[in-house]
C-alpha cells in the first residue's frame, strides 16, 4: 500500500475504535437490544418520545406522524449501513473502499386498511453507491462487505402477504428474494462478509436463479406450521439470472425465466413462550434451478461444448444456544451455528462443498448485554471438473477459499450500531497466486 493510503486507513482505524471512543462506549447504557435472534427474548423498546439518545429511532416520532400512520396501520422503515474496510495487507493490491445502501420499507396491515385479517402489504426500495474493496482489489470470492456491488437504485420488494389459522398457514406472493425465507438465520446479519451474511453464500455461485436482497423477483411463498415448532416452507421462483442486472432497477417485470424452488423443513427447539430450555433452530431442505448449465468436462474439448438443463443440491442449517447465563430470558449467552451446502453434481456446481459456522456471544460486559462478540469460518471448494477446464484453457485452476473473521457489535443507542470488523483471508479466489489479505474496517448500521 502507498504510504498515504496507509496512513489514511490509519486514521480512519483510530476515529473508528479509539482508546477514548471505545471507553465511552463500552460505559454507556443500554436502552434496546440488537436485532431479535434465536438465543433471547428481546424486552420492550422505548417510546417513540423517549429522550433523543434513547429512542428506537434517531428521527423520533416524526412530530407525531409515526403514531398516526401506525394508527393507520402503516410502519415506514428507513435504514442506512456503511462499510469501511481496507487491506492492508495481501490480496492483488492494497487500500480501502466503502460501500453503502440506504434501505426503505413500507409495510401496510391491510387488517386496519381494508378489513383484511392477518393481510399485509410490503414495498421496499435499496439505494446503494460505493465501490468493493474485494472486487477492486482483493480478487476474492466471498465478498468482505455485507453491503456491495450493484451501486444503483431499485425496487426491491412488492408482496403480498396472508396468515390464517392463527398463523398455521402463510401465503406470500409478489416480488420476493428467496433468502426472506429461506437458507437464514437471524444470526448471520450479525456478520459482514457475504459467505455468512444473509445466507450460506456457496448456493449462489451453483444457482443464478437464487435471489437475495437487494434483488428480488416474481415468486410464491408457502409457509405451513402444523404446530408451534414445525414448519415446512416451500417456495417457486423466477429464475431469469438477468432481473439483477443494475441497469434494470427491479423493474423488470418479465415471467421469462426458467424456474428456481426450494423446499424447507424446520424446527424451533424451546421457543414456545413455556419453554424453559435453551434455545435452538434446525433447518433442512433442498433447491432446484432450471437453468441450463454447461458441463465443465465438455470446456475446452473438440467439438461442441455441451450442456445439461438443472441443478440442485441440498442444505442443512443448524444454531443452537449451549451457554446462558441466568434465568430464562437472560441475554447473557453463547450460540454456536453451522451450516453445509451441497450440491453433488460437480460437472455443473462451480462450488459442490460449502460450509459456514462460527460463534455468537451476547452481553459478554457488564452492563452491555446488547453488544454480541462473534467469530465466523467460510470454506468452499471448488468442483474438480471445473479446475480442470480452466487448465485446459489456459486458466488459473481453483482450489478452494477460506474466511475467517471477528467481530464486535457495539449498540451506541437503539438507533446506531457500530461493528469493528477484522477478516483474514486464505487463497483469494482459490488459485493460489493471490497473497492471503488481512481486512480491517468497520461497519455503521443507522436506523431513521
Amino acid at each position: 500500500m502507498r504510504l498515504a493510503g496507509r496512513a489514511l486507513f490509519v486514521r480512519l482505524a483510530h476515529a473508528a475504535v479509539g482508546a477514548g471512543a471505545l471507553a465511552s462506549f463500552l460505559q454507556a447504557p443500554v436502552w434496546a437490544q440488537a436485532p431479535a435472534s434465536p438465543s433471547s427474548d428481546s424486552p420492550e423498546t422505548p417510546t417513540p418520545t423517549s429522550s433523543w439518545w434513547s429512542r428506537p429511532a434517531l428521527l423520533g416520532d416524526l412530530g407525531g406522524l409515526r403514531p398516526r400512520l401506525a394508527d393507520l396501520g402503516i410502519t415506514p422503515t428507513l435504514q442506512w449501513v456503511s462499510d469501511i474496510q481496507g487491506n492492508p495487507v495481501g490480496g492483488e493490491g492494497q487500500g480501502i473502499r466503502e460501500f453503502e445502501d440506504w434501505f426503505f420499507d413500507l409495510n401496510v396491515d391491510l387488517g386496519k386498511r381494508a378489513g383484511l385479517p392477518g393481510a399485509t402489504l410490503d414495498v421496499s426500495a435499496s439505494v446503494r453507491s460505493g465501490s468493493s474493496l474485494s472486487n477492486d482489489l482483493i480478487g476474492n470470492v466471498f465478498n468482505v462487505a455485507q453491503t456491495c456491488c450493484g451501486a444503483t437504485y431499485r425496487l426491491v420488494g412488492l408482496s403480498y402477504q396472508q396468515a390464517l389459522s392463527d398463523d398455521r398457514l402463510n401465503l406470500q406472493v409478489g416480488r420476493i428474494a428467496a433468502t426472506d425465507d429461506f437458507l437464514t438465520s437471524p444470526l448471520y446479519e450479525l456478520f459482514v462478509n457475504s459467505g455468512i451474511n444473509d445466507f450460506p453464500g456457496g448456493l449462489a455461485l451453483n444457482a443464478p436463479g437464487l435471489t437475495s436482497y437487494p434483488v428480488a423477483t416474481w415468486g410464491a411463498r408457502a409457509r405451513v406450521r402444523p404446530v408451534e415448532s414445525l414448519s415446512v416452507t416451500g417456495g417457486v421462483f423466477n429464475g431469469d439470472a438477468s432481473l439483477g442486472d443494475n441497469d434494470k432497477h427491479g423493474v423488470d417485470f418479465s415471467l421469462r425465466g426458467p424456474v428456481f424452488a426450494l423446499v424447507e423443513v424446520g424446527y424451533r427447539l424451546n421457543q414456545e413462550k413455556v419453554a424453559t430450555g435453551l434455545p435452538g433452530n434446525y433447518k433442512i431442505g433442498a433447491w432446484y434451478d432450471d437453468h441450463r448449465f454447461t458441463r465443465f468436462s465438455s470446456v475446452g474439448q473438440t467439438g461442441p461444448e455441451h450442456g445439461q438443463r438443472g441443478n440442485a443440491g441440498i442444505f442443512l442449517l443448524v444454531d443452537q444456544m449451549v451457554y446462558r447465563a441466568g434465568a430464562e430470558g437472560s441475554l447473557q449467552s453463547l450460540t454456536p451455528f453451522a451450516s453445509l451446502l451441497l450440491s453433488p453434481d460437480d460437472d455443473v456446481s462451480t462450488m459442490p462443498v460449502f460450509v459456514n459456522g462460527g460463534l455468537v456471544a451476547q452481553g459478554l460486559w457488564p452492563g452491555r448485554d446488547a453488544d454480541r462478540a462473534l467469530f465466523g469460518v467460510v470454506y468452499g471448494r471448488f468442483s474438480d471438473r471445473l479446475a480442470a477446464s480452466q487448465r485446459r484453457t489456459g486458466a488459473l485452476p481453483q482450489d478452494y477459499e477460506l474466511v475467517l473473521e471477528w467481530g464486535y457489535i457495539i449498540q451506541v443507542t437503539p438507533w446506531l450500531q457500530v461493528e469493528p470488523d477484522v477478516q483474514y483471508i486464505v487463497n483469494p479466489g482459490g488459485t493460489g497466486r493471490t497473497p492471503d489479505a488481512v481486512v480491517l474496517g468497520f461497519q455503521l448500521s443507522v436506523t431513521f
